[in-house]
């Protein structure tokens, strides 16, 4: 505090009342009963700082007596100990000089009270002069209450100013026909600053297809019709032009005089309501799948009461219901109300009490009904987050699906009878070929023996045309044995580990003659890798009868490339043989592993000599490669020749 008596310097106190008249004047008299009738503090000192008068509102204020205060020095009352020595300068330089800035003006100060107590303290001094004694009045008054109901009014202020800043909703007054209106918060959702007026009123911040809905929301609200708690979505605009799907709540308080309007609240749902769309969404969409599934489902709630159930369900158990109107019943109820629909009535409810009290899926029950049908039930305990929130029933009428089974049962027993038939007639029938054909083919030998006798040129010619047949009649029966074995899975396999490289190097060496005969290019390129487990024979008879194709159906002057590779990804040897040969019409490509299928390209064609065959090469390398687990295939683009691919698997040790 400074050493004069400037404002806020000057403490409590400092005296007020002129000095001391003689009593029995009236004038007098009145001055003192109007001190001590005053409801505020009235203190007076003289030049040396210390009280002359102390009135009964000090004494209360203060809690000190009039007769202790009189002659103390206010810093021994209530001026705090750090502003007693201010208090002092103060009063010396108004009597050296006259000035005193602190007086006359309205002065708040701390005080204390005589039991410690802090108090802050509206002070007035007035200087006073009696009969050449100049004396100090202080006019006091307790504004503790009132400064303390001020700071929480401005800390109350503040806080709602910051809840409202930075509230995620907008509080908006509007009139109730929405044409005028002003925000009170709303910076954080539309961008719009508090406590600043809408131009063009609340509905001008109203998406167009929404205003009829807003007037009528007011409208409501106007008139009581409407709740404060029911709200409306409408979509807002925001300041910088976006729109929000937004909550609005509206309250009548137009009949406050404070307020005069209507309070809308507002909130911003355009997230919410998009998960709303999207699990709507998900929801018809789980509907209908559910509806299209085939099977009766019901859903239980943890409680058992369905949340589910669609048409089927109702259909198969002949529920009086449409599969929404039981949604929410109670499934045990319903399980009694359709038992009788089983064979073992007693025994489907305590099946199904059993599966929901142990929760242990259940799949491909069979449930055997009174007229003779057979349902399939799947049982599903639906958990979430650990928590145990369902029970998923899945119904399916199996009844024509036994019947096909059987049916295909019987089938394939009555085929596996005609197979053995087939193979028995083969076997019995190459049998008998075979023996005749063997003499045929041994005298057909013997008579080209010189030492049997000369022939003539006619019947060497003869000779030769039976022999050539004979042999081709013992090929196809073998063939034919081959076959028959190899789709009945009979025909044994002598497995061991091929050198697939080296088996297509033999075959190559093996029909090169017959290539150079026909003026067709032959050549081969192979590389390393891994053995095949197969057996050595067949996997050589697969590779000489594709090659010998390839020739055999290649023109004069045409190529056959024969190439074997290995596929490290998917661990198989790849065996190719192109040729630039006639190809086969692509109509007829799915038909060459038939049995007996020859391609209209092969017979008669130009350059080829009408090469023959039995139609049954392609057909065994088929098999062969299929018990060898190994994949072929055909391609042949039209005017660029065939390729087949051979794909067979090998094992890395």
């Amino acid at each position: 505090m400074s050493d004069d008596l400037s404002v806020g310097t000057v403490p409590v106190g400092l005296p007020v009342v002129a000095g001391s008249p003689t009593r029995g004047d009236p004038a007098t008299d009145r001055s003192a009963a109007v001190v001590a009738a005053a409801l505020d503090s009235i203190v007076t000192i003289d030049e040396a700082g210390r009280v002359v008068e102390f009135n009964p509102a000090s004494e209360a204020l203060f809690g000190w007596s009039r007769d202790e205060a009189l002659g103390r020095e206010l810093g021994q009352l209530f001026i705090p100990g750090e502003h007693a020595d201010a208090h002092r300068a103060g009063i010396r330089r108004y009597l050296r000089t006259g000035e005193g800035p602190a007086l006359h003006q309205r002065l708040e100060l701390p005080a204390v009270r005589r039991d410690g107590t802090e108090l802050t303290v509206e002070l007035v001094v007035v200087p006073t002069r009696l009969g050449g004694r100049r004396e100090f009045t202080g006019f006091i008054r307790d504004i503790t209450e009132l400064r303390r109901t001020q700071e929480l009014l401005r800390t109350s202020q503040a806080r709602y100013e910051a809840i409202v800043r930075h509230s995620t909703k907008a509080l908006l007054l509007c009139s109730p026909d929405g044409s005028g209106g002003t925000f009170l918060s709303g910076e954080q959702l539309l961008g719009l600053p508090g406590e600043s007026p809408i131009e063009g009123g609340f509905l001008a911040v109203v998406h167009p297809d929404d205003v009829p809905a807003a007037r009528r929301v007011l409208a409501e609200v106007a008139s009581g019709a409407r709740g404060p708690r029911d709200g409306l979505d409408l979509r807002l605009r925001r300041s910088d032009g976006a729109y929000l799907v937004c909550e609005v709540l509206a309250e009548d308080l137009t009949a406050l005089p404070e307020v005069g309007a209507l309070l809308v609240r507002v909130d911003d749902v355009t997230e919410e309501r998009r998960r709303e769309q999207r699990l709507a969404d998900a929801t018809a969409q789980m509907r209908a799948l559910i509806d299209n599934l085939g099977s009766a489902v019901l859903l239980e709630d943890d409680t058992r009461h369905v949340l589910v159930a669609n048409d089927v369900l109702v259909d198969l158990f002949r529920i009086p219901v449409s599969s929404d109107d039981l949604v929410g019943t109670d499934c045990s109820d319903s399980a009694q109300q359709i038992k009788d629909l089983f064979c073992d009535p007693e025994g489907f409810v305590a099946a199904v009490a059993q599966r929901v009290s142990q929760g242990i899926p259940i799949l491909g029950e069979q449930l055997a009904l009174v007229d003779g049908s057979t349902l399939e039930r799947d049982y599903l305990p639906i958990d979430s987050g650990g928590r145990h929130a369902g029970h998923l029933w899945v119904y399916r009428d199996i009844t024509q699906h036994i019947a096909e089974r059987q049916m295909l049962t019987d089938q394939n027993r009555s085929l596996a009878e005609l197979a053995a038939l087939k193979n028995e007639f083969v076997a019995t029938v190459s049998h008998e070929l075979r023996t005749p054909l063997t003499s045929v083919v041994s005298f057909a030998q013997m008579l080209k023996d010189p030492s049997v006798g000369s022939l003539t040129p006619d019947q060497a010619t003869f000779l030769e045309i039976i022999d050539r047949n004979s042999q081709r009649l013992l090929r196809l029966i073998e063939d034919l044995l081959l076959v028959a074995k190899l789709e009945s899975h009979t025909l044994p396999l002598s497995l061991g580990q091929v050198d697939l490289p080296d088996t297509v190097a033999q075959v190559v060496t093996e029909l090169g003659p017959r290539a150079r005969e026909r003026e067709v290019e032959l050549s081969v390129s192979t590389g390393t890798g891994p053995r095949v487990r197969g057996d050595w024979v067949r996997l050589q008879q697969v590779v000489s009868n594709l090659v010998a194709n390839a020739i055999n159906y290649t023109l004069p002057g045409g190529s056959v490339r024969v190439a074997a590779e290995v596929l490290p990804e998917s661990r198989q040897w790849s065996l190719t043989i192109s040729d630039t040969g006639v190809g086969i019409p692509e109509d007829e490509l799915p038909h060459v592993f038939d049995a007996f299928f020859r391609a209209s390209t092969a017979s008669g064609a130009v350059g080829t000599g009408g090469t023959g065959g039995t139609g049954l090469g392609l057909a065994i390398s088929r098999l062969i490669v299929d018990e060898h687990h190994g994949r072929i295939s055909v391609q042949s683009p039209p005017g660029l020749g065939t390729t087949v691919t051979v794909r067979l698997p090998y094992r890395v040790a």
